[in-house]
This record gives structure tokens, C-alpha cells and sequence, in this order.
């Protein structure tokens, strides 16, 4: 057992969905701007109440009773976010305390939308270093609606809430993780932003009503990134694997918009019957996107033992990575 691969996964979506007529409404945009920009029919969004650390707990422990693990075997919680339950301590001390797993290290890691695949390359690279450590759980964690400003027509027509969790474990030579890339592009560092509540933008008495806490994002930028970068960061974590776009039997990606991942397919001139979207179903739900796409596509078995998958986003900033991984079941 010398590789590092994924053992069980596990997501939650909330229930109470938005829908796009709502959204239009409230954002002065034409009625089918929403599906037609983005491809986005629907989302949903946490209730009054509902908090990042209990929805991640709930899709941790579903990724530990698919794995087989317990509490006391998980090592290291990593939570991949940048919408704690509060500005400080992190997310996964939170999600560490309701899972009792009493033996794990636990910290945050910001890599924005492909924090989950960052999280993974991390965490995978502990348990490669570390054999003391026999299991990880790696969180994506978007509870973004409450940074979502409604009537704002630049950023409400993409998000929703979203919780996936992966256990990673070793698994038999030759499976598991077989490399990871990982690169930033900041030049447009400003195109996607929160600055409210940051040391530079602290929310202060004076400036409260000022929208600082709210998604600002520039989407012809986004598109521009992804287009010219996503790609380069898949073939560099292929030619680290000795693979090519060729030997990819599946792709999952950031789950931003439907006609961007159509396009990359389109790119790298491969079938759109080699990935999974459901963007359409949940709307764009960040760090979790990932996560909860590899998780339904397991569930539906498009992937199967020996399959070469590639998994892959971009995160505000912007950070691009692309980790290989050869798909093992028991």
C-alpha cells in the first residue's frame, strides 16, 4: 500500500433553492440572461441558522462511512474555504470538534474555487511524508450566499451553497494520486474579490453600508484566465505523470459556468462524454464545486477502478491546478 488515493467522498447541498427568475428580477437583468450567460437553471442557498462547520460535518462524516474510517483514524483535517463560520479560528478546528477526531491536526487553507484540489494535492503530500498519518480528510466548504449581493447583475448569476468532503488513505502501488500542479497567474489579482472584513477593508461603523463584504468580479477576466491558463496546468500535471490528454478516461472541473467547460473540453479536443457537469442543476458553488461533482460521479459510476481521472480549477487570484489520479476501489 504505497500510493495515496481518494477512499470515500461525500457532499451536502442545501435545500432551499433560488431560482434564476428571482435573481433576474432583483438584478434588473432580462428574463434567461442567467442559463443563457452561464448555463446556470438553478441553485440553492443555506437557511437562516445553517452554518459552513455543521454542513461540512454532515458531508465529512458521509466520506467517512464510505471510506470505512472512523474518528480516531482521521489525522489531519484540512478545509478548503474562505466562508468560516467566523473570520477566525478556522473552519476545519470547527469541523474537527463536531466529528470528535480528538487525534487530527486541523487548519484552512484558501485557494478559493480550486481549494479543494489544492486541498487534496496538501493533504496528499502530508500522508506521502508523514507515515504516521494514515488518513486525511480534505473539506470544500461554500457557504458564499451570504457574500452574494442579489441585485448586483456582475455576480449573482453564478453561485450557490455547497459542502464536499473527500477521505484520502494509501491505497495499492500504481493507484491513487500520480501528480499534482499547482501554479499562479496574479496579474489581474483585483478581478475577483471580497475586501470587506480583510486588514486593508476592516468593516467599521463608517463604512458598513458600503457593500464591502459582497462579491466584486470582473467575468471577462475569469473567462480569459481559465482559457488561456487551465489548460497549461492540466498538461504540466500530465507530463509530470507521464500521461497525456489522451490517457485521461475522465475530467472533473470547477464547476464556474457550463459554457466554459465545454469549451475547455472543446480545447484539449476531447469528448464532453469524458466529464461530469452540474452546474446547471446548483449553480457555481466554489471550493465545493469539485468535490461534489467527483462525489456524483462516482455515485453514478462514471468512474471505475483503473480509470485515469483529472481533476482541476482556477481560484480567485488566480491559482490554477490540476492533480492526475488513477481511481482505485476495493
Amino acid at each position: 500500500m504505497t500510493g495515496i488515493g481518494i477512499l470515500g467522498m461525500g457532499k451536502t447541498v442545501p435545500t432551499n433553492q433560488i431560482t434564476n427568475e428571482s435573481i433576474e428580477a432583483a438584478a434588473g437583468l432580462p428574463p434567461g440572461t442567467i442559463e443563457q450567460k452561464t448555463g446556470v437553471k438553478a441553485r440553492y442557498v443555506a437557511r437562516e441558522g445553517e452554518t459552513a462547520s455543521a454542513l461540512s460535518a454532515e458531508a465529512s462524516r458521509q466520506a467517512m462511512e464510505a471510506a470505512g474510517v472512523s474518528a480516531d483514524q482521521i489525522g489531519l483535517v484540512l478545509a478548503a474555504t474562505f466562508t468560516a463560520d467566523y473570520v477566525m479560528p478556522a473552519l476545519a478546528c470547527k469541523i474537527h470538534q463536531l466529528l470528535g477526531t480528538k487525534h487530527a491536526a486541523a487548519f484552512d487553507l484558501m485557494a478559493n474555487c480550486t481549494g479543494f484540489q489544492v486541498g487534496l494535492s496538501v493533504a496528499s503530500e502530508k500522508l506521502t511524508c508523514d507515515p504516521s498519518l494514515t488518513h486525511a480528510l480534505v473539506v470544500g466548504a461554500a457557504l458564499q450566499s451570504r457574500f452574494v449581493n442579489w441585485n448586483d447583475p456582475n455576480s449573482a448569476l453564478y453561485f450557490g451553497d455547497g459542502f464536499g468532503a473527500a477521505v484520502l488513505g494509501r491505497v495499492p502501488d500504481g493507484y491513487g494520486f500520480l501528480a499534482h500542479d499547482i501554479f499562479s497567474h496574479t496579474a489581474v489579482y483585483e478581478s475577483v474579490r471580497i475586501r470587506g472584513g480583510g486588514s486593508s477593508h476592516p468593516i467599521r461603523p463608517e463604512n458598513v453600508h458600503d457593500l464591502l463584504n459582497y462579491y466584486e468580479i470582473n467575468g471577462m477576466d475569469v473567462w480569459k484566465q481559465v482559457a488561456q491558463h487551465q489548460p497549461t496546468s492540466i498538461k504540466r500535471a500530465l507530463e509530470k505523470a507521464g500521461l497525456a490528454v489522451d490517457d485521461v478516461d475522465f475530467f472533473i472541473f470547477h464547476q464556474a459556468n457550463l459554457h466554459l467547460i465545454t469549451y475547455l473540453m472543446g480545447k484539449m479536443k476531447v469528448p464532453m462524454s469524458k466529464t461530469y457537469t452540474n452546474v446547471a442543476e446548483i449553480g457555481n458553488t466554489a471550493e465545493a464545486s469539485m468535490a461534489i461533482a467527483l462525489c456524483e460521479a462516482v455515485e453514478k459510476k462514471l468512474i471505475k477502478k483503473g480509470d485515469v481521472v483529472v481533476i482541476s480549477g482556477v481560484g480567485a487570484g488566480f491559482t490554477f491546478g490540476a492533480s492526475v489520479m488513477r481511481w482505485w476501489e476495493p
